[in-house]
C-alpha cells in the first residue's frame, strides 16, 4: 500500500468516525396490509417504518429529554424530515397473495439537528438577548499520568492425611506360633486455594494547559443551548480564586478541596449569580485504537449545576461519570477531541434537565 493510499484510507476513517459522532443509525421494519396496491401504498409503508425508527431513537433519550419531547411532540414530528440525514431501504416485499407490503428501513438521525430543535423549543432558546439568567461554569481537567497493574496472586492450600494399612501374619517353628503385625503408611493430598486481585494503581494530576480548550467548549455548548455564560474570572472581585489558584489548591489526586468549592459558591452568592456549573473531566492515557490505528483517549466527565436562591444553593442538574472517546492522528488531537466531546456531553445532559424545569 503506497503512502497516498494510506493517507486516503486514513482520511476516510476520520470522516466516517466524525460523521458517526453526530448521527445515530436505526433499523426498523413495517408491515402494511392493503385492499388494492397503488402508488401510495409504498409511501405509506415507508412512512410507517420511518416512525417506527423514530420511536426507537426517542427510546434512547434521557428521562428529562423525554419529558420535553412529550410536551412538544407534535411540533417535533412536523420537523421529522429535517432530522434525517440518510434513509436506505434494506429490504422490501409486496406479498400480492396476502395483500401485504413489508419493508425494512435504515434511518440515520442527525443528533445535532435534534439537539438544536430541542434548544429552539426550550425556555432558554426563546428569549431575547440579555434576558438569560447569570450562568457561570467551572470545569477542570484531570490527567492520568501513570497506571500500574498487578498480577493475580494465588494462594495454594494443601491438606495431608495419613492412612495406615495393617496386615497380620502368623508363623510356626513347630513348637510355638508367632504372630506379627506390620503396617504401611499412605498419604492423600487435597489442594485448593484462592486468587487475590488488586486494583490498578493510577496517578492523576490537574493539567491547566487544557483549561482554555475545555472552557471554550463548554461556553460554546451553553451558547448553542440558548444560555449566555458568564466569565468565571469576574467572580475574583467577590473573593473567588482564579483558575490558576484553583489548580494550585487541588489535592495530590487532582480533586478540588472543600474550602475551594465553598469560596467559589460564596463568591457566586455575593455576585448574585443565579446558576453555577462545577465539574471535572478525567483524561485517560492515550492508546492505539485497534480498528483505525489512530490514537484514542477516553474521557469521563462529572458536572453539576447549582441554583442560588435566598442565600442557599441546591443542585438542580447533574451528570455522573459520562464516558466519551476522542480519536486523532496525534495524541494532542485525540485529547482535544475527548475534551470537546466531554464538554458537549455534559452540557447536553444538564441542559435537558434544565429545559424540563423551564430554566432560562
Amino acid at each position: 500500500m503506497n503512502q497516498l493510499t494510506k493517507q486516503a484510507l486514513l482520511l476516510m476513517l476520520i470522516v466516517t468516525f466524525s460523521t458517526s459522532l453526530y448521527a445515530k443509525e436505526i433499523t426498523a421494519r413495517a408491515s402494511l396490509p392493503y385492499k388494492s396496491y397503488n402508488s401510495d401504498t409504498r409511501e405509506k409503508g415507508l412512512a410507517k417504518a420511518r416512525i417506527s425508527a423514530w420511536k426507537k431513537y426517542v427510546g434512547g433519550f434521557s428521562v428529562a429529554r423525554k419529558s420535553t419531547y412529550r410536551s412538544n411532540k407534535e411540533e417535533i414530528l412536523r420537523n421529522l424530515e429535517d432530522l434525517i440525514m440518510e434513509e436506505i431501504v434494506v429490504q422490501e416485499k409486496n406479498d400480492k397473495e396476502a395483500k401485504n407490503y413489508k419493508v425494512s428501513l435504515r434511518v440515520s438521525f442527525d443528533d445535532g439537528s435534534v439537539t438544536a430543535l430541542f434548544n429552539d423549543l426550550s425556555a432558554s432558546g426563546n428569549q431575547g438577548l440579555g434576558m438569560a439568567s447569570d450562568f457561570g461554569s467551572v470545569l477542570i481537567a484531570r490527567v492520568k499520568i501513570s497506571s500500574k497493574g498487578y498480577d493475580k496472586k494465588r494462594v495454594d492450600v494443601k491438606e495431608s492425611e495419613g492412612l495406615n494399612s495393617v496386615s497380620e501374619q502368623a508363623a510356626s517353628n513347630g513348637n510355638k506360633t508367632v504372630d506379627s503385625v506390620g503396617s504401611k503408611t499412605f498419604s492423600r493430598r487435597a489442594s485448593g486455594g484462592s486468587t487475590t486481585r488488586k486494583r490498578t494503581a493510577s496517578t492523576w494530576e490537574i493539567d491547566e494547559s487544557y483549561q482554555e480548550t475545555l472552557s471554550g467548549a463548554i461556553e460554546e455548548s451553553l451558547i448553542n443551548a440558548g444560555f449566555e455564560p458568564m466569565e468565571y474570572n469576574d467572580l475574583s472581585d467577590y473573593g473567588a480564586p482564579y483558575m490558576d489558584e484553583i489548580y494550585d489548591q487541588a489535592t495530590d489526586k487532582g480533586v478540588l478541596k472543600g474550602r475551594t468549592k465553598s469560596a467559589i459558591k460564596n463568591a457566586v452568592r455575593d455576585a448574585e449569580w443565579s446558576y453555577l456549573g462545577m465539574g471535572r473531566v478525567d483524561l485517560d492515557l492515550p492508546i492505539t485504537d485497534a480498528a483505525t490505528g489512530l490514537f484514542k483517549v477516553a474521557a469521563s466527565v462529572n458536572y453539576q449545576v447549582y441554583m442560588f436562591q435566598n442565600g442557599k444553593s441546591r443542585a438542580i442538574a447533574k451528570v455522573s461519570a459520562k464516558q466519551v472517546y476522542g480519536l486523532g492522528e496525534t495524541e494532542d488531537y485525540a485529547t482535544n477531541e475527548a475534551l470537546n466531546k466531554s464538554a458537549l456531553a455534559a452540557v447536553t445532559i444538564v441542559v435537558d434537565q434544565l429545559q424540563k424545569k423551564g430554566v432560562r
